[in-house]
């Protein structure tokens, strides 16, 4: 158990203590004395012995419900829930239901639990009829805005989009958080998506305009549509989306080189391509900038590629950096030199493919391909490509 749940069991045995002491010494003088309850010593017992999860049990047992139990009987139930025991989760909270001393504030935080229960139980059904009743019985109250974000979360895991857009929308009117603005934009990128591999371009590109409608810094939605009117051939068009994509993450900008790159040559040729490299390298250098460069200068200098490369390299020193000047050295090699020089390149290249290309910055999960949403912490456009002297 964590150190949060033995702390809990531990806060729950001395509030039972405790509340039976005051009960007790205030009824002392109008009743007999009540005995304390033998679940109560049990729990104790279990929890000397390091059983914790038999004293979370011996102390719920022990614990009426009533107004002043009520907080902690919705934290053991929230606790139970956390250490995947779900069916404990949702007793406590059904029992909790069945009392009709409850407020109909209390019923409300209960139901949200028990929601939560049935989520993490898979019940999925079940959860959306309960949710879906107390957001039309709720509309005004100060729980809307929970029940909508849970019903997101559901339509989210079923990847039901266009629920999960319904339901976003109007959880961003009342709420408009940085968080679940981001979310719903990507919602609308994979509807997007799924249209694009069925060559419904329209439609498609319709919304990914959505998604930058509702967050204008959505970096995907920009890479999407350019992708869509590259399908179309409108190749002006595209570059301009893939242009303005740099200008919301320029991280992301060896993502976008090489289909800006075939645009150029279908449209303006390789100048306006080749500008475009040499403005983006002076605001932000990166490897992909920087190689891509030496590639053009290859073509009429090689003298010149690897001079810039050098230089580049010593005021932005990256691996991948370091293989491309190997690689320039290779041709002019030969003999032992050639030799050692192709060792080299080899590790080097090893090194470079075992390296993660991307990380969620929101949680530091490493990856080798970019995900959209994180595989870890679920989160919706944290997972960027990694830089500095192992990335870009």
């Amino acid at each position: 158990m964590t150190e949060i749940g033995l702390f809990l069991v531990l806060f729950v045995a001395l509030f039972v203590g405790w509340a039976m002491g005051r009960k007790n010494s205030t009824k002392k003088n109008k009743q007999t004395k009540k005995s304390i309850p033998t679940d109560y010593f049990r729990g104790l017992n279990h929890l000397l012995n390091d059983q914790h999860s038999e004293a979370i049990d011996a102390f719920v047992d022990s614990l009426e419900v009533n107004s002043d139990t009520f907080d902690i009987h919705l934290t053991l139930g929230n606790l139970f829930r956390k250490k995947g025991e779900i069916q404990k989760a949702i007793n406590i909270h059904q029992n909790l239901l069945a009392r009709p001393e409850i407020s109909q504030r209390e019923m409300r935080m209960v139901q949200l639990e028990l929601a939560s229960d049935f989520m993490s139980a898979g019940l999925l059904d079940r959860a959306a009829r309960l949710l879906l009743n107390m957001a039309s019985a709720s509309r005004k109250s100060e729980f809307h805005p929970k029940i909508l974000t849970l019903l997101v979360d559901l339509y989210e895991f079923e990847q039901n989009w266009e629920k999960a857009i319904q339901i976003g929308a109007e959880l961003i009117k009342e709420t408009p958080i940085k968080k679940e603005i981001k979310r719903l934009a990507h919602f609308h990128c994979e509807v997007a998506q799924e249209l694009k591999a069925k060559e419904q371009w329209k439609p498609a590109f319709q919304h990914y305009k959505w998604a930058l409608d509702v967050d204008p810094s959505c970096v995907r939605a920009s890479i999407g549509a350019a992708d869509v009117l590259n399908s179309q051939r409108r190749y002006r068009d595209s570059i301009k989306e893939l242009k303005h994509a740099v200008e919301q993450d320029p991280e992301f900008i060896s993502l976008i080189l090489p289909q800006l790159k075939e645009c150029y040559q279908k449209v303006w040729g390789s100048n306006g391509y080749i500008k475009f490299l040499q403005e983006q390298n002076q605001k932000k250098p990166t490897t992909a900038l920087i190689v891509a460069l030496v590639q053009h200068y290859m073509e009429t200098d090689k003298d010149y590629a690897e001079m810039f490369l050098v230089e580049q390299l010593r005021l932005h020193p990256t691996i991948k950096g370091f293989k491309e000047l190997i690689n320039l050295q290779l041709s002019d090699s030969e003999g032992y030199n050639q030799q050692h020089l192709v060792v080299l390149f080899e590790l080097i290249d090893q090194l470079v493919q075992a390296k993660h290309k991307y990380q969620c910055r929101q949680c530091g999960f490493p990856g080798h391909q970019l995900h959209w949403q994180c595989p870890s912490c679920k989160s919706w456009g944290t997972v960027k490509p990694i830089h500095g002297l192992e990335g870009e």
